[in-house]
């Protein structure tokens, strides 16, 4: 799972960052770059830690852990800014209500991603359950790559409902290889798995109504009109 993590993230983010770094062409806030640098290591962190487990070195594991924890935090902090330049350059660019909305979202998926990785803490000493709170936390982190396939498919219908379903079906291949190595499923994929979904759910439906509006009009100090 975490080579696909990885996979996911380099395809994703190819056409709209990496090539255009390459070129010289990419114009963005260094932001923007300590979060990409701060994902990408999660992703690799997360394929170093399970190793390390199937290697048995849990020492440095738990050590690495903290580290991990801390670079939570600091996605989280990053992330934040990032959605403001985003939301600020969507707006000028006439994004109009998605575009307002989208604030209110990324602070959600930050919390999210934030929580998932707290319990998976919190639950260190349960190996099971921490791992899998920490796969969740990752398939959640993920979504921007997912979103960024449109460009890659621009046929999809319907791109961010479409390639939000796609991002959260990494949770039903979890769910299946539990069930075939287990014949059960583990409760955090139910309860921790089934909340990340709703959520993702709420947000796809939200985004452009009108109490997601106000707020994040309010969060933004912006006067973008918000229709009753």
């Amino acid at each position: 799972m975490g080579a696909v993590f990885l996979a996911v993230a380099l395809t994703g983010f190819m056409g709209t960052y990496f090539v255009p770094m390459a070129r010289g062409s990419f114009d963005a806030p260094a932001i923007v770059h300590v979060h990409g640098v701060l994902v990408f290591g999660w992703l690799l962190l997360f394929i170093a830690q399970a190793w390390r487990v199937r290697q048995r070195h849990m020492v440095r594991h738990r050590q690495w852990g903290w580290f991990g924890a801390a670079m939570c935090v600091a996605i989280m902090a990053s992330g934040v800014g990032v959605g403001l330049f985003a939301t600020h350059r969507d707006l000028a660019a006439g994004g109009g209500d998605f575009a307002l909305g989208q604030f209110v979202n990324i602070l959600i998926e930050m919390l999210l991603f934030g929580g998932l990785v707290a319990a998976a803490v919190v639950l260190r000493r349960d190996g099971e359950s921490h791992k899998r709170l920490l796969l969740l936390a990752t398939i959640s982190a993920l979504a921007p790559a997912w979103m960024r396939f449109r460009h890659l498919f621009p046929g999809v219908p319907h791109p961010f409902v479409t390639f939000s379903i796609v991002a959260d079906s990494l949770l039903v291949v979890a769910i299946a290889r539990d069930w075939i190595a287990m014949r059960r499923v583990h409760p955090v994929y139910l309860w921790a798995g089934g909340a990340m979904v709703v959520v993702h759910a709420i947000e796809l439906l939200a985004i452009t109504s009108a109490p997601w509006l106000r707020l994040s009009r309010w969060l933004l100090g912006v006067d973008a009109p918000v229709a009753d």
